[in-house]
């Protein structure tokens, strides 16, 4: 299929994955080629939207400079559009609290992730974890807190090992989230029926613009029903190699101008 086949016009909505994607994780940094890739694009009339995993809390200023016209944060679980919230999905009291308890009971470490802040255990243990609680520390402060105290979550990233008791857990709350595994020690935990992908649906019909001319570039599991609901689906070649033949489009790597390779090939720059 060729980028143009689907389209009804010349212009593109356009959603990109931050980690992996827009970032190169080797130096958490957004390469130049890929910031005035996305430039130009907005400069011809494609609108631009970040579409990824991360809560709005943890969303690096630096990447959000870039210039968007919109998010879809938290794997579909908030959406701005032009700066302005138009969508969050909201987990009751109640299941917050039985989650966090039974994460304290079946010794599960991770990433309790919301609108306006991060969670963490008093006693993360983790070394991804501790990754995640050293960068966040250099955020403003409400964005990191630990479970003990209050705050509001909309998804969880979590970690386990031979200490945890993770498949009675997913057990457990199978009829609330769907959990997407990142590796064999990370699952990525999303209300049911919630997903980029559906993130990715809200800002379309909001917009009035066809999901024929919406394009995503991925790189993780994560990222799968964003390139099942799009358009055109771009998959970076610095990904998950389990992306390569579910997408329409294997672009190079993210340090490579993989970016740009792939917008030059939609046409859109």
């Amino acid at each position: 299929m060729s980028p143009r086949e689907s389209a009804n016009t010349d212009k593109k909505i356009l959603f990109f994955d931050i980690d992996g994607t827009l970032i190169d994780d080797n130096k958490d940094a957004v390469p130049t080629s890929a910031v005035e890739a996305l430039r130009t694009a907005r400069e011809k009339g494609n609108i631009v939207y970040i579409c990824s995993g991360r809560c709005l809390a943890i969303i690096p200023e630096f990447v959000k400079k870039i210039g968007f016209d919109g998010m879809v944060a938290g794997c579909g679980t908030y959406v701005e559009m032009d700066d302005k919230p138009v969508y969050h999905n909201v987990l009751s009291r109640e299941l917050q609290d039985s989650v966090i308890e039974d994460l304290y009971k079946y010794h599960i470490d991770g990433v309790l992730e919301g609108k306006d802040c991060s969670a963490f255990r008093e006693d993360p243990w983790m070394d991804e974890v501790l990754r995640i609680y050293s960068e966040n520390s250099t955020f403003k402060a409400k964005t990191q807190c630990v479970w003990s105290e209050e705050f509001d979550f909309d998804k969880m990233a979590l970690w386990h090992d031979e200490s945890s008791d993770m498949e009675s857990f997913m057990e457990k709350y199978s009829e609330y989230f769907s959990f997407i595994e990142r590796d064999p020690t990370f699952y990525e935990a999303v209300p049911k029926g919630i997903s980029k992908g559906t993130g990715i649906e809200f800002v379309c019909e909001k917009l009035g613009m066809p999901i024929e001319n919406s394009v995503g570039f991925g790189d993780s599991t994560n990222d799968l029903p964003m390139l099942d609901t799009v358009g055109f689906s771009v998959a970076m070649g610095s990904g998950n190699p389990v992306l390569f033949n579910k997408v329409d489009y294997v672009t190079d790597r993210v340090e490579n101008d993989g970016i740009k390779k792939a917008l030059e090939y939609l046409k859109v720059i």
